[in-house]
């Protein structure tokens, strides 16, 4: 049974880890006639809003973030006591506010979230999204971040995922399958358009540009790219060019020397830092090829953020690689950790003229809010009461 009227919702991404994504999304549900209130952390020196500051309460690490010179453990601490104030904020906003649901984007702390939800559902349902159903895609976790890792979801009313895959997973973690619903991920644009004149570096070139980018992490496959690279022929590798860009998160000294050993250090460009929107669109321009040998993934904003650049990707075939990829059209997947295959993948490649009209393929953000709505709409139809039942089948589970 379809509610009618507007529906109010308090959505929360505490550390604002996908705020592109987060946009999409509420204006998907704005249009399908849901009123979006996010719970946010305050936008950093650099950040442009990508919500509408009317919208958003920064209920979460008001001051943690400007710390400065704080041993790494110290700060981690701080910032752990700063998200159960954040939590604490999000308890009491949802119980004053008249809000129909409580959408949880991101769980930063599972066991607290898990409390915190619990203490919410008393008053009204609350949804959970998992966008990453493997956890941080098997990059090492502390402790608090790995322990009850599945607890926020199978406490939600109604859980969201991406993928089959992600959803099987979700079940195989004692997620009641009956509460489990797949959405597409939303295309992702950047607002800002390359410079006038093009970088000296891509006139200049008639070389096959290959792009990594996105944070530098172990599930990447940076390491992976790097041997693929080795293993091709020297009259190819002399035909092409290879870029991975963007901030470390991992330490790169051992990719830096196994890129000396192999001999490819000419063929290779690590461009360090997080990149604003103008030089991300200016790094696109660059790309004849995006690369993406991932070596687990589930939902990937890259990808979304990549696709409508229209431009040839290579994936490994997993997570959404797998499910909402159109072979030939948007590029070539192979199986991952496979570098022999994706060397060959690279190699045709470098003879491909590209793909066409990637932007007219995918879920729109107003088929994903309509979706979404929906799912409101069954959460709301519960009891809206905390169900004992599941919290200790959730206990039971750990």
């Amino acid at each position: 049974m379809t509610r009618a009227g507007r529906l109010k919702a308090l959505l929360v991404d505490p550390s604002l880890f996908t705020a592109p994504y987060d946009a999409g999304l509420s204006q998907g549900l704005v249009e399908a006639g849901v009123d979006c209130q996010w719970a946010i952390r305050p936008l950093r020196r650099g950040e442009r809003p990508e919500l509408p500051e009317a919208v958003t309460q920064p209920l979460f690490y008001r001051r943690v973030d400007r710390l400065s010179g704080v041993p790494a453990q110290l700060a981690a601490l701080f910032k752990g006591l700063a998200h159960v104030v954040g939590l604490a904020r999000l308890i009491r906003l949802a119980q004053r506010s008249r809000c129909d649901l409580v959408h949880i984007q991101w769980t930063v702390i599972p066991i607290l979230d898990a409390l915190a939800i619990w203490l919410i559902r008393r008053g009204r349902p609350v949804v959970v999204t998992v966008h990453d159903t493997l956890p941080f895609n098997g990059s090492p976790l502390p402790l608090p971040q790995r322990a009850g890792f599945f607890w926020p979801a199978r406490l939600a009313s109604e859980v969201i995922v991406h993928t089959k895959v992600g959803a099987d997973r979700l079940a195989e973690a004692g997620v009641n399958t009956d509460k489990i619903n797949i959405v597409p991920h939303g295309p992702l644009f950047l607002p800002a358009l390359p410079r006038t004149t093009a970088p000296a570096s891509l006139s200049n070139s008639r070389l096959k540009t290959f792009v990594l980018f996105g944070q530098m992490k172990p599930y990447k496959g940076i390491d992976i790219l790097v041997e693929a690279i080795a293993a091709l022929p020297q009259a190819l590798r002399d035909k092409s060019r290879f870029i991975v860009a963007g901030a470390a998160m991992m330490d790169m000294t051992p990719i830096e020397q196994r890129i000396e050993t192999a001999g490819v250090a000419p063929h290779i460009q690590l461009r360090y830092g997080r990149l604003d929107e103008a030089e991300m669109a200016d790094l696109f321009r660059e790309a004849d090829v995006f690369v993406l040998p991932y070596r687990a993934v589930d939902a990937s904003g890259v990808f979304y953020l990549l696709r409508p650049q229209a431009k040839w990707i290579i994936a490994s075939r997993v997570g959404v690689f797998a499910e909402d990829f159109v072979e030939g059209i948007d590029g070539e997947t192979v199986q991952p950790g496979d570098v022999e295959a994706l060397a060959r993948a690279i190699s045709r490649a470098i003879d491909h003229e590209g793909p066409r009209d990637a932007q007219a393929r995918g879920a729109s953000w107003g088929d994903i809010g309509l979706k979404t709505r929906a799912i409101y709409e069954r959460a709301i139809g519960q009891t809206g009461l905390a169900d004992t039942a599941d919290a200790l089948q959730t206990v039971q589970a750990a």
